[in-house]
């Protein structure tokens, strides 16, 4: 019984494969395509942490190219020592740029490891976002609702770990999809051999006992019908042998590990509990 569910279940399970493979690519490639306001949104912070940084040392420069951007609200600009340009303890930003001291301190911290350059949230509503890049190292604020009419884009949150898992589970559904399909392939497939007194399997052949070959050319011949245990052992035994259930489920038990001594192809003979047995190819 267990050799039917492993044949079934593929059977099953292929169509299922197929469609979860699908879905799961359409929904990472459909996120794919929603982040492409955010590529925007990272070119445009881009330039403007280059802007930013060939004037850092000129707090005046920073704040013209604040006032003149509605988007951006607040920049800090760190030295390549660590310590802050912009705006610095003696540096004067009018209010709308200004930042708390623990504002700066919790930045500092937040860009004092080797990081990449990332989006976030930077208040609880989402209303403001941060952009930070290590080199140059400055963070840049962003009005979103700004930022979003400026570059004519819906900033909306693209969850990058749920593109990465429903990529990977589509590709992955398509590769078991093909294993299972590959899985009973006619390479794999039981041929006799009469003469050699053998069967074959792909690249496998398979020497058998006089009885091994009478009780597989018999289901072959039934062409996938269930055979009875009591035909079984007319054909292999023979019909005054007294039949033993154990003797012929050893001998298929024998039979099963001769054409797949390791256990890599798909079975080829169906246990039918309580009747008998059955081809399977």
């Amino acid at each position: 019984m267990k050799n039917h569910g492993v044949v079934h279940s593929n059977a099953m399970l292929r169509p299922w494969l197929l469609l979860i493979g699908f879905i799961s690519l359409f929904g990472a490639g459909y996120l794919w395509v929603n982040s492409a306001p955010w590529t925007l949104a990272t070119l445009k912070s881009f330039a403007d942490a280059r802007a930013i940084h060939d004037v850092q040392t000129r707090p005046d420069r920073v704040g013209f190219l604040l006032s003149k951007d509605p988007a951006l609200l607040k920049a800090v600009a760190w030295s390549k020592t660590g310590s802050v340009l912009y705006p610095g303890p003696a540096t004067y930003a009018p209010t709308r740029f200004d930042l708390s001291l623990q504002e700066l301190e919790e930045l500092t911290h937040l860009t004092s490891e080797d990081f990449p350059a990332s989006w976030s949230n930077y208040d609880r509503d989402g209303n403001e976002l941060l952009y930070c890049q290590p080199a140059p190292r400055i963070c840049l604020i962003y009005d979103r609702s700004a930022l979003q009419n400026a570059l004519d884009v819906s900033l909306d949150g693209v969850n990058w770990g749920v593109m990465g898992l429903l990529a990977g589970m589509g590709l992955l559904s398509f590769f078991l999809f093909w294993r299972r399909g590959t899985a009973a392939q006619p390479h794999d497939q039981l041929v006799l051999l009469p003469k050699q007194h053998s069967a074959r399997r792909g690249t496998l052949e398979v020497a058998l006992t006089p009885r091994d070959f009478r009780l597989l050319e018999f289901l072959q011949m039934k062409q996938g019908e269930v055979v009875t245990k009591d035909e079984l052992y007319d054909a292999g035994w023979g019909r005054d042998f007294m039949p033993n259930s154990r003797a012929l489920d050893q001998h298929m038990i024998n039979l099963r590990k001769k054409l797949d001594p390791d256990k890599s192809r798909s079975p080829v003979i169906e246990t039918v509990r309580g009747v008998g047995y059955r081809l399977l190819d």
